[in-house]
């Protein structure tokens, strides 16, 4: 029991000796592909323009006698 108290923190410190700290970052440096590229803002949508609604349907009547009576037709 001893000899596992004493073999943990050695096995321990081994492990801890693989960390090494490295010094600052390195700059970034353009890779080969050229540099990143640059955000440009998309362009604001267009003004609105008025458009005029579609007309209205409308009865076109097919046949219609001499006392204006019509009948048989379509919707334009």
């Amino acid at each position: 029991m001893l000899g596992m108290r004493l073999l943990l923190p050695f096995c321990a410190g081994l492990g801890l000796v693989g960390c090494i700290a490295y010094p600052a970052p390195v700059p970034y440096a353009a890779g080969p592909y050229g540099t990143a590229p640059v955000y440009v803002e998309p362009a604001p949508p267009p003004a609105r323009v008025y458009v005029a609604p579609p007309p209205r349907r409308h009865w076109v009547p097919r046949r219609c006698d001499a006392w204006g009576r019509c009948w048989g037709g379509y919707w334009r």
